[in-house]
């Protein structure tokens, strides 16, 4: 992509930003320049500022909360601080982590015109403005729907289009996919790449999984986890030069260029360059079925499974403002067992967890846990061996600080202030939150507050921990910990029920997998098992990790990107 380097759109200048009563700088010392029509990848380990400095750079903070910012931001020359109140907003849009929280009527329609209407748009061309922007994302069709009833990925879309409606020369993208199943997210950033060639916005994209967003980037913006700038250049040099430095971090790599620093590690690869791309990656492998072997993480079930089963679902149902969300769905959870949930947006997935959870009441059917009811358990005595971790933390949050939202299950048990110092300690060291114990949950980042959520429940040491996307939001290095914690707590016998659209999770970790569509069960099986049945993975939008798609392109094309036949690979 040509830039045009001889202005910039958009310039911080020694950017720092604090938390009113925080000594420690959310982000300090930020230069960054952004020029037209460049797309830019602001990357960093969770709650190192990215989404501070994204809200810092439309005026949205240090406006909309207590806090302090530090050197100066430009657009198109001008500082921030002089335009009027939401005049900034029509030429910086931002689309938010969670778009319902963005949303302000209970209409596609009328969310679009909200907009349009505050930014004095004549009456006469809002209809156009609303059904081009719904067109540009694939939404025209839901114009008239209630916001409530969409998916996910479509409440994403529908966030976008807002923006979009307003034509702003900076688009701003704040982790668009976290939330979204892998169909879901990939249609996404395609419609994103359609967009930025026909249109002229520039780009900045906070993201931690990034491989759909690295041939539309140009460059990289990346923070460490103080809040400063490592690096600041092309795509390219970022991944080839730095990889390591990145990786230390505990910001996520690119799948290709992770297995290629791994097939390089092994001697098997003799790329000069670490690959961006799975053909780089496959080009430059010297041993392709020893490099699949080297790349392999799936779990390999312990031996002698135990067959005690602790809950058990027997032809489930469950009804709500006459709809059937949930339809005659059964299965099992066996002690030290990891069962993954994995289905599109809106599958039933969240309902359904809650339901295990008690939460919510069956309409039909049975839950038992250790062959007794889930509705005959008393509330104190199922909390203590039952952990649900929600999809938006903030929903479990009852304390003032960090430290007592762990503390808080341990009081009620009566233990001693010692013990539960020793506890609580121990467990935010466990997920990198000890020097956050005196904040308050809501001013973590949203990465930390997922942490601090499943530490909550962690601290109990339940048997059964049921999780809804706790991954989601994480950097590499606290993904890969927090999964950690879940394979010791199998070891230790417990059992895990995590919903997650993460496949590669489910390759990795899963012993069974349950997908679900429009709220019935389409499939009960082992990972390897689900990568095969393509109907299924199509209907339920889910994609095959990494790695079995490495597998199929190996087999298909060969070293050199040619057909050859998957004999003469496994010769080579």
């Amino acid at each position: 992509m040509a830039l045009q380097r001889n202005h910039h759109f958009l310039k911080s200048e020694q950017l720092t930003f604090r938390h009113e009563g925080e000594n420690k700088p959310v982000f300090q010392n930020v230069d960054f320049s952004l020029y037209p029509g460049e797309a830019v990848l602001l990357l960093g380990p969770s709650g190192c500022g990215k989404s501070t400095l994204a809200y810092c750079l439309n005026k949205l903070y240090p406006e909309a909360v207590d806090g302090k910012l530090d050197g100066a931001i430009l657009y198109k020359g001008k500082m921030l601080e002089e335009f009027r109140p939401g005049e900034i907003n029509q030429h910086i849009g931002i689309v938010f982590q969670d778009p319902e929280s963005q949303f302000c009527m209970t209409t596609v329609e009328d969310e679009l015109a909200f907009g349009l209407e505050n930014m004095k748009t004549p009456p006469e061309e809002i209809g156009n403005k609303i059904d081009k922007a719904l067109e540009l994302v694939h939404l025209l069709p839901y114009k008239h729907a209630q916001i409530h009833t969409l998916s996910g990925g479509q409440k994403q879309k529908l966030a976008l289009a807002c923006v979009l409606s307003l034509k702003p020369e900076v688009l701003i993208l704040d982790e668009p996919t976290a939330n979204l199943d892998p169909a879901s997210s990939y249609e996404l950033t395609s419609i994103i790449r359609e967009l930025k060639k026909d249109q002229s916005f520039s780009l900045v994209i906070i993201e931690h999984k990034l491989d759909d967003w690295i041939d539309l980037t140009d460059r990289c913006l990346v923070l460490n986890r103080e809040g400063e700038i490592l690096f600041n250049g092309s795509t390219a040099d970022c991944f080839n030069k730095y990889a390591g430095e990145l990786q230390a971090e505990g910001i996520w790599l690119p799948s290709s260029v992770k297995a290629g620093l791994l097939a390089k590690k092994a001697g098997i690869y003799k790329g000069k360059n670490l690959p961006l791309t799975e053909g780089e990656l496959i080009a430059g492998l010297v041993n392709p079925n020893a490099a699949l072997q080297i790349l392999d993480n799936r779990k390999i079930p312990p031996p002698g499974l135990k067959e005690q089963i602790i809950l058990s679902v027997k032809n489930l149902s469950f009804n709500k403002d006459g709809k059937e969300l949930l339809k005659n769905i059964s299965f099992s959870v066996k002690k030290g067992e990891f069962v993954a949930i994995a289905g599109s947006n809106g599958s039933g997935k969240t309902t359904l967890s809650r339901l295990l959870a008690g939460l919510y009441t069956p309409s039909n059917g049975d839950i038992l846990y250790h062959d007794r009811h889930l509705s005959l358990w008393k509330e104190q005595d199922l909390r203590q061996r039952l952990g649900y971790v929600f999809q938006n933390p903030e929903h479990q949050f009852i304390a003032d600080t960090v430290y007592d939202e762990i503390a808080f299950s341990l009081k009620i048990r009566r233990m001693p202030d010692a013990d539960i110092k020793k506890m609580v300690q121990t467990s935010l060291q466990q997920v990198h939150l000890l020097q956050h114990a005196d904040m308050h949950p809501f001013s973590l980042s949203q990465g930390q507050k997922r942490r601090l959520s499943v530490a909550s429940m962690l601290v109990n040491e339940q048997e059964l921990l049921l999780l809804d996307e706790p991954t989601f939001g994480q950097d590499a290095n606290t993904a890969r910990e927090l999964m950690a914690l879940m394979e010791e707590k199998i070891r230790r016998g417990g059992s895990v029920v995590m919903i997650t659209h993460d496949m590669e999770i489910l390759h990795s970790c899963a012993d069974k997998v349950i997908v679900l569509s429009d709220g019935e069960k389409i499939y009960e099986g082992l990972p390897d098992d689900l990568w095969k049945k393509h109907e299924i993975m199509k209907i339920a939008s889910l994609k095959v990790p990494y790695i079995e798609k490495l597998r199929n392109d190996i087999r298909r094309y060969g070293r050199e990107g040619k057909v050859c036949s998957y004999m003469n690979l496994t010769q080579a």
